[in-house]
């Protein structure tokens, strides 16, 4: 599966292109930046809302970012697709997450796929690592 950085908007007026995946909830799209560093996959707490969670009710943990601010996230399973893969998986949600993006980290994104980046074609390619099948995974045309 590839997908292809998209050209974004900054705030003085210029064009960002960011290494992007689209992971789709029963509630429509959101973007997700593709992040090695990260040890979870995080997304905003307004998205657990949009989920039907009651966010804060999750088990709490302590993270921390490259600028060492550490910040207060909660861990729920939730179903979304990547690549047409419908996938169930423990994701962090954080009220406190300083970006309009979802983050996919090691656990639950870096551990299921060979990613592979390239910048100068502006794209990401996803090979899994395993048989996403034997891990939950059900292709879309499949559910």
């Amino acid at each position: 599966m590839k997908f292809y950085y998209p050209k974004l908007p900054t705030r003085n007026g210029k064009f960002v292109e960011l290494p992007l995946v689209d992971v789709i909830f029963s509630f429509g799209r959101y973007f997700c930046l593709v992040d090695s560093g990260a040890e979870f996959c995080y997304f905003h707490g307004k998205i657990g809302e949009l989920l039907g969670l009651k966010v804060t009710e999750g088990r709490e943990i302590e993270s921390q970012g490259i600028t060492a601010d550490k910040f207060t996230a909660y861990l729920h399973y939730v179903r979304f697709k990547i690549g047409g893969w419908d996938h169930e998986m423990e994701v962090a949600f954080s009220y406190d997450l300083g970006t309009p993006f979802g983050i996919l980290g090691r656990e639950g994104f870096f551990n299921l796929f060979k990613v592979c980046f390239s910048h100068s074609q502006k794209e990401i390619e996803l090979k899994p690592i395993h048989d996403l099948t034997k891990r939950g995974f059900k292709k879309e045309h499949e559910m």
